[in-house]
């Protein structure tokens, strides 16, 4: 297969008002699901190298018994819920010191978290599977938003479904949701893996590949989605056609969340306070999101449209559709999503062995504390 991926110049094969600002940050692409990754590093399942990564604190006045609490988040989704509460002073208003961490892709926060470097990560199921996976005590307690839509296949000129790639070069972050997500696509269409190429790519990679003819077709999410449809890329499958478990979430060293519940319950409570601003009035809410992705409030809607997130209210996590009941999580979707991933992972050779447990790593009882004393 690699000689006859000679001629792509190299392309690796199959793998309130605080003005929030992040300078010289480049914006990674989604996931759902949700993670991306390179075929030269087992352990991530985003991209494995992390750009510079820049801390930006908030300036504000914590009760005295309270610790900073340091937050890494991905920049390669959307994340209109975090810089609300961030940036019209949530996390202040109830008591908190968040330190806000970027990073440029949740692969790289696994190691992070290994080593103690944040405190509370937002990220997709893909790299907290994998953190969990390779020894770190996480646990997933708060959901973010469903994006059905935003990570989906682009094909060019001339392929008008899926049914249509056999024979053709297909774009993939290897190892990923993504990864994972077209080969249910492929499937759907009846293609065996071997009746395509796969060129590993990460997502900022695909636009300057698909114009420039190395590859006919693309999965990734957005913005890169985005950007291969501006290129003229037809979309022909996405997560939701392909019964994908697509969600952002929040995870956190188990250390710290049992050590601090205070903390946790406060967190919960400006994470409400937010996501109830934001879905009272989402243009006024993505100001921030823009700002920090440098578009124009259209470019950013649109965005956010071609996602087709839905926002997973605080009240309904408890279902199984998503965190469920505490100490109930083998019910839920999620494990089961889980459950999936971490089989998927171990035929890729991403992780030696699938974890012998899952249940710890959903926790949703900080989540049913909170709304209890609400």
């Amino acid at each position: 297969m690699r000689q006859a991926l000679g001629r792509f110049l190299d392309l690796p094969i199959l793998g309130r008002r605080k003005l929030f600002s992040v300078t010289g940050l480049a914006v990674c692409s989604l996931t759902l699901a949700i993670a991306c990754g390179s075929s030269d590093a087992p352990t991530a399942v985003e991209e494995t190298a992390p750009e510079s990564e820049e801390t930006t604190e908030v300036a504000s006045e914590p009760s005295a018994d309270m610790p900073k609490v340091r937050v890494g988040f991905q920049t390669g989704d959307i994340n209109n819920i975090t810089m609300v509460a961030y940036n019209e002073g949530y996390f202040e208003q109830v008591g908190l010191d968040v330190e806000l961490s970027p990073y440029s892709s949740g692969g790289s926060m696994v190691p992070a978290l290994a080593a103690g470097e944040v405190d509370i990560t937002w990220f997709f199921p893909f790299p907290s599977l994998t953190a969990y996976a390779t020894g770190v005590d996480i646990e997933v307690v708060l959901l973010d938003h469903a994006p059905l839509t935003a990570e989906r296949l682009i094909a060019g000129e001339g392929i008008a479904d899926t049914a249509s790639l056999k024979g053709k070069t297909i774009g993939v972050t290897i190892g990923t949701s993504g990864h994972h997500s077209l080969l249910a696509a492929l499937d759907q269409a009846e293609i065996a893996q071997d009746e395509v190429t796969l060129v590993n790519l990460k997502p900022s990679e695909m636009a300057a590949a698909f114009s420039a003819g190395q590859i006919d077709a693309a999965w990734t999410w957005e913005p890169a989605a985005g950007k291969l449809n501006e290129l003229g890329g037809t979309d022909i499958a996405t997560a939701k056609s392909v019964g994908a478990y697509a969600v952002a979430l929040w995870a956190v060293r188990t250390e710290f969340a049992e050590a601090n519940p205070e903390v946790m319950q406060k967190f919960m409570e400006a994470w409400d306070m937010a996501q109830q601003d934001y879905l009272a009035d989402p243009a006024a809410g993505q100001q921030w999101e823009a700002e920090r992705l440098n578009l124009t409030a259209d470019e950013f809607g649109a965005m956010v449209g071609r996602q087709g997130s839905t926002v997973v209210k605080l009240e309904d996590q408890l279902s199984d559709d998503w965190l469920g009941t505490p100490g109930e999580p083998e019910s839920t979707d999620l494990y089961k999503a889980y459950d999936e991933y971490a089989v998927f992972l171990v035929d890729q050779g991403r992780l030696d062995d699938a974890p012998e447990d899952l249940a710890p790593l959903i926790n949703s009882t900080y989540i049913a504390d909170y709304l209890e004393s609400k």
